[in-house]
């Protein structure tokens, strides 16, 4: 990692879980072309590891049990979604059947938006990646249920 300028490396988000059993969430870095296998397996013998809290620790390579790298769509991948009219489904969005009465609509939306809502984890400690995510999904939440209030099933 020494020899990687700032501007070559990538922050990936990863769990690790080290050898007692603690679990760890934050961030790995990597060269542009690097896998995570290639930084377990090339010579140095510590990775540098981004806590939540934005500080920066050397985890002993031979303390991790286990990696995985934590695949979350990118927010611009969920707009480009949604600015094709005939690909947005707000039935698809809100989990409910095409028949679904005002009321089952209206209960969906209020799930769905109490689980994306972006101020749920306002006070807690999570990347922004995260937040963008939230906020995203709320924003289709919303698009979905206007949608189907502004149409005639729901007047």
């Amino acid at each position: 990692m020494f020899g990687s300028s700032e501007a070559e490396r990538q922050r990936v988000a990863v769990t690790l879980t080290l050898a007692t059993g603690e679990v760890l969430n934050g961030h790995v870095f990597l060269a542009t072309a690097q896998k995570l296998r290639d930084l377990l397996n090339n010579p140095d013998q510590f990775i540098d590891f981004e806590k939540r809290d934005n500080t920066v620790a050397m985890i002993g390579k031979r303390s991790i049990a286990m990696i995985a790298a934590l695949d979350m769509p990118r927010t611009d991948h969920l707009y480009r979604r949604t600015v094709s009219p005939a690909a947005f489904d707000p039935y698809h969005t809100l989990g409910i059947d095409r028949g679904a009465n005002a009321g089952e609509v209206r209960a969906a939306y209020l799930a769905k938006a109490r689980l994306y809502h972006p101020d749920k984890l306002a006070s807690k400690d999570v990347p922004k990646e995260v937040g963008d995510y939230m906020n995203a999904m709320f924003i289709r939440i919303q698009k979905a249920y206007d949608e189907l209030e502004t149409t005639k099933t729901l007047a």
